[in-house]
């Protein structure tokens, strides 16, 4: 702070480089919650495209090997189909049941 010296009022110099990295900040702020609601939007829409993803357990083959070695078996996870549902579909899924908009259980 800088006393001038034919008054008793200060002067704060400062001011200015504070304001500058509270604008960067808040466009920084701005863009960093663009890109989270873009990347929630493309999942969104990959939840709808591709409901299913590969199984973790079994990789996606929908088996494993026996402790033998000698045979197969299924992937108890995915039922032996290599394809779980995704989370975010699972959720929709979930939310449109909770509200009545099940298409699979629709009244006639």
């Amino acid at each position: 702070m800088i006393l001038l010296a034919a008054t008793t009022t200060a002067t704060d110099s400062s001011s200015g480089p504070i304001l500058a990295f509270a604008l960067v900040l808040g466009i920084g702020i701005g863009i960093g919650i663009g890109i989270g609601i873009g990347i929630g939007i493309g999942y969104a829409i990959a939840c709808v495209i591709w409901p299913f993803r590969a199984c973790r357990r079994c990789g996606g083959t929908g088996r494993f090997l026996s402790p033998t070695g000698q045979s197969w078996r299924h992937c108890p996870y995915c039922a032996g189909t290599g394809a779980t549902l995704r989370l975010g579909r699972r959720i929709f899924n979930h939310l449109a049941r909770l509200h009545g908009r099940d298409r699979s259980q629709r009244r006639r």
